[in-house]
């Protein structure tokens, strides 16, 4: 059950170990001591009083005074459904408010700047926040890039990367990939139907640990590096399109 769990309230917005002592308390079916809790969660006592005010105030745990003694105790779980729908709700609703002021605020940044705005992302989560915007803030429909495919095979999620490309088709954006021709290359090419993609080779001695993408007037530059991926979107026109006839030019020069 707990295994089953486990998603769902992660996905709802719960920290891990708030669904750790969840988990307890379920599991327990009755009022637990803070002692209790810590020896079942292997959790600090300071960090148990922390983690169930927190829950107290998300409504999922409540107090039981018995004796003098005070006892802790989660929701049925039979409304735990209902209390995920809400968050759900909840987090749609701010999705859309934050959705609405995107155009307020970008004009607020802009307005009497005209150095290029540089957005900086680390770590695997800041890398695929970064190609959201190379899909989602695309209006050319039209992705340039020159990526090192055997980095992209070994360093990231090959679910993750299948989700973006069928993301990137989904919402229509043509891409020209460049890549060093090796066997990696070769088997990302032989998919270039799946994508909208033409993929042109670079000599197999031109290997490289990143990205580049270029699109709309921005260009976005990825290390694959292991330990600390990294990700930088450079915004301005002149440098984007200094890029786009950079590419250009070696695309034509491509296999």
């Amino acid at each position: 059950m707990i295994l089953s769990l486990r998603k769902p309230l992660e996905s709802a917005g719960l920290k891990k170990k708030e669904i750790t002592v969840l988990e307890a308390l379920i599991e327990s079916g009755s009022p637990m001591l803070v002692s209790s809790l810590a020896r079942a969660t292997k959790l600090n006592r300071t960090t148990i009083y922390d983690i169930v005010r927190e829950l107290s105030e998300k409504a999922l745990v409540s107090r039981v005074e018995k004796d003098g003694v005070t006892r802790y105790q989660a929701i049925a779980v039979e409304l735990l459904p209902s209390w995920i729908e809400r968050q759900r709700e909840e987090l749609a609703e701010s999705k859309r408010h934050i959705a609405e002021m995107i155009p307020q605020i970008k004009l607020l940044r802009t307005r009497g700047k005209s150095l290029p705005k540089v957005q900086f992302f680390e770590g695997e989560e800041g890398v695929t926040q970064a190609y959201d915007d190379v899909a989602e803030n695309n209006k050319e429909k039209l992705l340039r890039g020159i990526t090192g495919m055997d980095a992209v095979y070994e360093n990231l999620d090959n679910k993750w990367v299948t989700a973006f490309l069928e993301k990137r088709t989904r919402l229509g954006i043509r891409c020209i990939d460049i890549v060093p021709e090796t066997e990696s290359g070769r088997r990302s090419k032989a998919d270039d139907h799946k994508y909208i993609r033409t993929t042109k080779f670079l000599p197999a001695k031109y290997t490289f640990d990143g990205d580049i993408s270029i699109y709309d007037n921005k260009v976005a530059v990825v290390s694959y590096a292991r330990e600390n991926p990294i990700a930088v979107i450079i915004e301005d026109e002149a440098i984007s399109d200094m890029m786009k006839t950079l590419f250009d030019f070696i695309a034509e020069k491509a296999a």
